[in-house]
């Protein structure tokens, strides 16, 4: 009977289907169902990142903790719906409260928490491959066959109907399936890594941005005051012309100095707007947002460096993400050279179906017994092996793309080793310099304020010129400059120490940690 099944189903693609009510009868074809389908359910034994969706970052502005956030639950994908206004008009931000307003707002931090996601979902993709397969399929249709016999043809009409379950489940592969978990792993592990080297992007370009505009603000307030002197000087030097103390050319230089002030504040001021577009487009929003931000002057500054470079480098070589998620890069391809070299091996895999046959409504031509109907239990068993014995060399050059592959790998992980240690090397070069500038600066202020103040003092009195009062006030905006410079450009370079070290978790956005003596902004 299932011989003359089989024959018919392949008889004609244009027959009928059958109604549903002749498919799956008797109860002994459920219980072999609901057994088969408990098999299905075995477990493939105790594997790496059993949880891939927890074992991803939670949120795109939570930093990522490594194995122990298994099990975490997701939460929702922004907590600042894009209808309402990220900003807190009420709040004095500082640079933490700007970060965490970035890793919220910035699309950027959203880009690497949904890749993360999508390799934790590839990895729970793959690890289906350690589960059977269960296919329920359902056929039905008429059919008309027509055999010869002596003297005409014996022809059978009727319908026929199969319900089955089809199993197939791979039981040995010879270490393909670990491989291709062991490389999921570890790029989900890559994915988490580099999520929180965004991180600390993100908050390394606002805290750059935050040091440059808070600097322009403070050039805005130093020309001011420039302008004011440059105001009372010109009306000083007006008096003395009055009074026959002063030449019309000492005027004159003292209203070019006037001009040469306001020519400076409406500069500096052009240059705060600039500033404020960078800012706002670190941290995610629109510049028309207004912002209530702390006052550069009431940063503190680090006091020195307390740690050598070399300790520096080898704690930055210690926990920076993105080295690590390049060495977890290399582990992924030495996973993908065992899988390449797996394939040489054979499967073993078991195979089956189970059904139910029916035939309803058979008629023969000449008429023997009349119209019948049957339904039969129908199955099969298969144990498989399959093994490839030549296929052109393919497996073979797999394995040598493999690795090579993991080969670039490696030196792709020294050469990001090395460009560490540079970087660090700069940094902690460039911010010793400024801590030095900036008791330099702090001097040289110091000197201007007096020497402009005893200079106007001797011209008052008629012990000065003109130009040396105009040269000293000069040098006191030019101080002025140079104090707010190096206060920015000391925060920012120490700034880019922090990041180039890696240190930047967010117990660590004060940024500094052990690096310097006074904890950064």
């Amino acid at each position: 009977m299932v011989s003359r099944f089989a024959a018919l189903l392949g008889y004609r693609s244009s027959n009928l289907p059958l109604c549903l009510a002749y498919l799956l009868r008797g109860g002994q074809f459920l219980a072999m169902a609901l057994a088969v389908a408990l098999t299905a359910c075995m477990s493939p034994g105790p594997l790496p990142f059993s949880n891939p969706y927890g074992a991803a970052p939670a949120d795109p502005a939570a930093y990522w903790q490594g194995e122990s956030t298994a099990g975490m639950q997701q939460t929702a994908i922004s907590s600042h719906p894009p209808e309402e206004s990220p900003v807190d008009t009420k709040l004095t931000y500082d640079l933490p409260a700007l970060v965490d307003l970035a890793l919220n707002c910035n699309p950027e931090t959203r880009i690497s928490w949904e890749e993360a996601k999508a390799a934790a979902a590839k990895l729970e993709r793959n690890r289906a491959a350690w589960y059977p397969t269960l296919t329920a399929m359902a056929f039905g249709q008429y059919f008309k066959t027509s055999f010869p016999i002596p003297g005409g043809a014996l022809t059978s009409y009727g319908y026929s109907s199969l319900g089955s379950l089809n199993l197939a489940w791979t039981l040995f592969d010879f270490g393909r399936r670990e491989a291709v978990i062991d490389a999921d792993v570890q790029r989900l592990s890559a994915a988490n890594f580099t999520f929180n080297r965004k991180h600390q992007e993100i908050a390394y370009r606002v805290a750059n941005s935050f040091f440059a505009y808070q600097a322009v603000l403070a050039k805005v307030t130093a020309a001011q005051q420039t302008l004011a002197a440059a105001n009372a000087g010109t009306a000083s030097v007006r008096a003395k012309l009055d009074q026959g103390l002063a030449t019309r050319p000492d005027v004159l230089l003292a209203v070019q100095e006037q001009a040469k002030a306001n020519y400076d504040l409406q500069d500096a001021r052009g240059s705060v707007i600039q500033a404020k577009a960078d800012l706002t487009t670190g941290l995610g929003i629109s510049p028309s947002y207004s912002l209530r931000l702390i006052d550069l002057s009431k940063l503190p500054l680090p006091a020195e460096l307390v740690q050598s470079v070399e300790k520096i480098a080898d704690q930055a070589l210690e926990q920076r993400p993105d080295l690590m998620a390049r060495l977890a890069q290399l582990r992924a391809r030495e996973a993908e050279v065992k899988k390449a070299r797996a394939e040489f091996w054979p499967k073993v895999s078991l195979g089956g179906s189970l059904g139910n046959q029916y035939w309803g409504d058979v008629h023969t031509t000449p008429p023997g017994y009349g119209s019948y109907s049957a339904s039969n239990l129908v199955g099969t068993a298969l144990l498989t092996i399959e093994w490839t014995l030549f296929d052109g060399f393919e497996r073979s050059n797999a394995v040598h793309e493999a690795e090579a592959k993991k080969q670039a790998s490696k030196a792709e992980l020294e050469a990001l080793r090395l460009e560490i240690i540079r970087d660090i090397w700069k940094a902690y070069a460039n911010t010793k310099t400024m801590l030095e500038k900036r008791e330099f600066a702090l001097a040289l202020l110091k000197a201007a304020e007096e020497s402009y103040a005893a200079t106007q003092e001797s011209y008052n009195h008629g012990f000065s010129t003109v130009i040396e009062l105009l040269s000293a006030q000069k040098d006191l905006a030019h101080a002025r400059y140079t104090e707010i410079d190096s206060r920015a450009t000391l925060l920012q370079s120490a700034a880019t120490l922090v990041y180039a070290t890696g240190n930047q978790g967010k117990e660590e956005r004060n940024a500094g940690s052990e690096t310097f003596g006074h904890r950064l902004p």
